[in-house]
């Protein structure tokens, strides 16, 4: 010992038990709060899990979430391309359409256009050889409202003179 403990008085037996117990019950104290804490870290560790656990299943759903509207999005895509494909075909065949009637209507001009060139020559034709008394007297001879002939007056007249109004 030292001399410092040395000059202390030394305490009763009585006394020394009445700390050690003292100390015992502090202890057993310390313990039992040791004890809750044990507990209380338990069940923190309890909540971690599950709230870990939670945080999986909603990770897990939101995967399987994303996933379905992938799926759903791709479907969409998929339908939305041939939609447009089957417009696409459509406006196609209108526009082949559209130039077979181009074609139809430019070739009747073209045949109006012949038909009517020919039908101006004929007429040149016919105006040119029928214009004559004789060919008018022939064809149209026995037609008689298309040949009247100016009343004679009864009374002479000089030769070759016909009534002219």
């Amino acid at each position: 010992m030292t001399e410092a403990q040395g000059a202390r008085p030394r305490a009763s037996d009585n006394d020394l038990r009445a700390i050690v117990s003292e100390h015992a019950q502090e202890i057993s104290q310390i313990n039992g709060r040791l004890a809750g804490l044990g507990k209380e870290q338990h069940n923190l560790m309890r909540e971690i899990v599950a709230v870990r656990a939670e945080g999986n299943a909603r990770s897990e759903a939101s995967v399987s979430a994303l996933s379905d509207i992938r799926g759903s999005v791709e479907g969409l895509v998929r339908q939305l391309a041939e939609h447009t494909g089957a417009q696409k075909r459509q406006n196609e065949l209108k526009e082949q359409e559209l130039r077979a009637v181009k074609i139809r209507g430019e070739k009747i001009k073209i045949w109006g256009t012949v038909i009517g060139i020919i039908a101006t020559l004929g007429g040149m034709i016919g105006g040119t050889l029928l214009s004559s008394q004789t060919w008018d007297d022939w064809a149209f001879g026995s037609v008689h409202f298309l040949h009247r002939h100016p009343h004679m007056d009864d009374g002479q007249q000089e030769a070759g003179q016909h009534d002219r109004p």
